[in-house]
């Protein structure tokens, strides 16, 4: 393997064996696929990354991890507190790698404040002896502590700026606005990066610009596995290196429209095993604003190779594991499995999100047509809920007619997003599979809870979801709602 003459590229047998380490450690599908994103990401240093499950039942690409750039403008008056409000009082530069202990980044209001960053560093633009901007920057890509280096070339960048800017124009002028941002970004590679304009005493912030990678913007989005340029990896199973695929005739501009994120630079890599196609790898646009090259494309291959033969491996101790547990009319899991792996996820202390579902109207197809049709139409519409799910989601049937869904490192948005979409599932089963059963009447009621905030132990927080579904049920039926 030859030398690249990017100097930042990591060796690629130091990366092989760090993935191979991260993948064989686990056999969890969740864990593994979190580690490969994060390696991948981190020495690849894309703007957007995404993990495509390939659905055979339904023939279609599913988003179940993605990482996507966001961003985001705020005019009018604002607070002066926060580290860039620090920095503009001041006039001096700071850095900060544990921002929960640092009493100038308590405000919640600050540029950057929806990271949940925790590490910051931000530097004064001046002219004429003040401060007209403040650059700030959170979380440094490769998960390394902020430097005094990164510091100085932050600073060098804010100089660089002073006499370029018209703080005026700068609100009303977007496309300066990316390009300043992606400067920062290329002096130090950061997961956020803001801009905020004060007023000239530097005491008001009166506009802010931010760009962040978010995590989970189209999680959960499906479309044919024939469609757009990861559908077309998908169905040729050959990897694609594309310089701009926002011009490329195969690109779905429907994703873009959800994201408001535009690719140029792109890698794209079946992952497949035994001849077996698990999903896409999708990585946009480099944060350096450089174009991928063969040689990280090799490289992405060689991950995806090794990461199929871990999830193969994976699948069948799972399947093996949860053959003592599953529910043997609906396929989930049963009320043992239920019990078992939400105090285990809730002691990990990670977000969490538990939906509780109830179908509407499932008496009726028993009155009609008998309770063995009843238990077909049960393992239907449990099959329905389990090809929903992302990878790493738990599905469990606890009652008559009663299932709960775990999404771990999940929050409200996300739960109310996946009870959305299995409402619609349900909704959408008009006739049962292989046989003339008239199931359209059945529709589900929801309801959704999430650690921390609704509780902290298992018992409460499935009360809590089991609360809001009993409300849903109660009010309107078919419908999703989320605990008080």
């Amino acid at each position: 393997m030859g030398d690249s003459s990017d100097g930042g590229w990591p060796h690629e047998l130091d990366v092989i064996n760090e993935i191979t380490k991260a993948v064989t450690s686990s056999l969890d599908v969740a864990e593994i696929l979190r580690a490969t994103l994060a390696r991948i990401k981190g020495v690849a240093s894309a703007e957007a990354i995404s993990w495509l499950r390939y659905d055979a039942d339904r023939d279609e690409l599913v988003f179940a991890a993605t990482e996507t750039l966001r961003e985001s403008t705020l005019s009018g008056g604002g607070s002066n507190e926060g580290l860039a409000g620090w920095v503009a009082r001041t006039g001096r530069g700071a850095l900060v790698n544990d921002a929960a202990m640092d009493p100038r980044c308590a405000d919640a209001r600050a540029a950057l404040a929806k990271c949940d960053a925790r590490q910051l560093i931000a530097a004064p633009i001046r002219r004429r002896d003040r401060v007209i901007a403040v650059l700030e920057l959170a979380d440094r890509y490769d998960g390394t502590a902020f430097t005094a280096a990164d510091l100085q070339a932050l600073e060098a960048t804010a100089a660089n700026l002073a006499d370029r800017i018209d703080p005026e124009q700068l609100a009303h002028d977007p496309p300066r606005l990316r390009e300043i941002l992606a400067d920062a970004v290329r002096a130090v590679p950061a997961h956020a990066a803001a801009l905020l304009l004060f007023d000239p005493d530097g005491h008001g912030l009166v506009f802010s610009a931010s760009r962040r990678l978010e995590a989970g913007v189209v999680d959960g989005l499906r479309m044919p596995a024939n469609q757009g340029i990861a559908g077309w990896v998908a169905h040729h199973r050959e990897a694609l290196l594309l310089d701009d695929a926002s011009q490329d005739p195969r690109y779905n501009r429907a994703i873009e429209a959800t994201t408001r994120f535009r690719p140029h630079s792109m890698l794209c890599v079946p992952v497949i095993s035994r001849e077996r196609l698990h999903g896409v790898l999708q990585l946009m646009n480099r944060i350096d604003g450089a174009a991928f090259d063969r040689r990280q494309l090799r490289l992405v291959q060689i991950l995806a190779d090794h990461v199929a033969i871990a999830i193969d491996n994976a699948q069948l101790y799972r399947q093996a594991q949860l053959a003592s547990v599953t529910d043997d009319l609906t396929g989930p899991g049963n009320s043992r499995h239920l019990s078992q792996m939400l105090p285990q996820l809730l002691a990990a202390k990670r977000p969490l999100a538990l939906l509780v579902l109830d179908f509407d109207n499932f008496k009726e197809v028993v009155d009609r047509y008998g309770h063995l049709v009843g238990g077909q139409t049960l393992a239907y519409l449990g099959r329905l809920i389990g090809r929903s799910l992302r990878p790493g989601d738990l599905a469990s049937r606890f009652g008559g007619d009663e299932f709960a869904v775990i999404l771990p490192d999940s929050g409200i948005g996300a739960g109310v997003a996946m009870g959305e979409a299995l409402r619609a599932t349900i909704e959408s089963a008009e006739r049962l599979d292989g046989a003339d059963v008239d199931i359209s009447r059945v529709t589900a009621s929801v309801g959704v809870a999430a650690f921390p905030e609704h509780a902290d132990e298992a018992n409460a927080l499935l009360r809590a979801a089991d609360q809001a579904m009993y409300e849903v049920k109660r009010r309107r039926k078919n419908a999703v709602g989320v605990a008080d």
